[in-house]
């Protein structure tokens, strides 16, 4: 599958619409290929844009790291106008449980193939579509869970995009807020040792007051790209082969083959942290890698890094690299 295959389907995102309310305010529901939206937002670009953008969006999940499969059915999507609805809508849809992510502090959730978040302006509001579309496509299409550390780091690498006209282009590179926390983190010596980086999950940075929760996000994006290209691209097919295995639900059997047995590879796909997957895939010799890895992030904020991120070019290689649009 290549980007030209959603090339003809340009035409028109939208397939319908229909009125719909959410304790009282007036919204819509807007069916796509691939989506049906819920949403009460007013601001009319947002409105304009949305349904156009998940669908670049999804076609650019299916191409950007090679090919994987479109999801079994619709993808459930609500956009809330204000974070009292959010926060109302999501203890609606998950009870008691849902009391946790009332703690994040901007943004939002993706669970169950459901995605839910709030108007925070309209590149922020894209920018977390792009994010949490990617955990609500592979809580669908994938059969085989990533591990917390690669789910997260492929979501943010998502998050980078910028318009051409009506068009989304999406350049995972294109993300200041995660750069400038990468080479502030670097700076002031907080980087996140790989091995305790590919342990961490999220949840553990919830209510915290300092920087390690954007640090986290910021060294797990760079830790993709890093995978992506990094050492002349040493690791880019085991990536592509890690993502096409866990969608296709071979994952679960080489874990078992590397762990020694069943149960230690069932243990690990519910826990979903450490670092099994990527002694698995990609390097046994975690000191070397994390030395690697170091250095990279020491290319991306190097004199000049920041004027590449901004016009969506790696800083180590210079090129650009763009996801599939319908």
């Amino acid at each position: 599958m290549s980007p030209g295959d959603f090339a003809s389907q340009r035409e028109s995102a939208v397939e319908s619409t229909e009125p719909w309310t959410f304790d009282g305010a007036q919204g819509r529901i807007v069916r796509t290929r691939h989506h049906r939206i819920f949403t009460t937002v007013r601001h009319p670009v947002i409105n304009e844009r949305l349904p156009d953008f998940l669908e670049d969006a999804m076609a650019h999940y299916r191409t950007a790291l090679g090919p994987l499969p479109a999801p079994p059915n619709r993808l459930d999507t609500y956009l809330m106008d204000t974070r009292a609805q959010w926060n109302s809508l999501t203890l609606r849809l998950l009870g008691e449980q849902g009391r946790e992510y009332l703690r994040i502090g901007r943004g939002g959730f993706a669970t169950r193939g459901i995605a839910v978040f709030y108007d925070i302006g309209v590149f922020d509001t894209l920018a977390i579509a792009g994010h949490e579309g990617w955990h609500q496509y592979t809580q669908r299409a994938f059969r085989n869970p990533l591990p917390v550390w690669l789910e997260e780091g492929i979501a943010t690498f998502m998050e980078g995009h910028r318009w051409d006209r009506d068009r989304a282009i999406f350049l995972p590179w294109s993300n200041i807020e995660r750069f400038d926390r990468l080479r502030d983190a670097m700076n002031a010596d907080e980087l996140i040792p790989l091995p305790e980086l590919l342990s961490m999950t999220p949840r553990e940075t919830l209510g915290r007051v300092d920087q390690r929760g954007l640090t986290y996000y910021a060294q797990v994006w760079a830790l993709v790209h890093f995978l992506n290209e990094g050492d002349n691209g040493a690791y880019s097919d085991s990536l592509r082969l890690l993502l096409s295995d866990a969608a296709a639900g071979r994952m679960a059997r080489k874990l078992a083959t590397h762990l020694g047995g069943e149960r230690e590879a069932r243990a690990m796909m519910m826990r979903r942290a450490g670092d099994a997957v990527f002694l698995t895939y990609f390097n046994e010799d975690l000191d070397a890698t994390d030395r690697a890895y170091r250095d990279f992030i020491r290319q991306i904020v190097r004199p000049g890094g920041r004027d590449a991120v901004v016009s969506g070019r790696s800083p180590v290689t210079g090129t650009a690299g763009t996801g599939g649009s319908r």
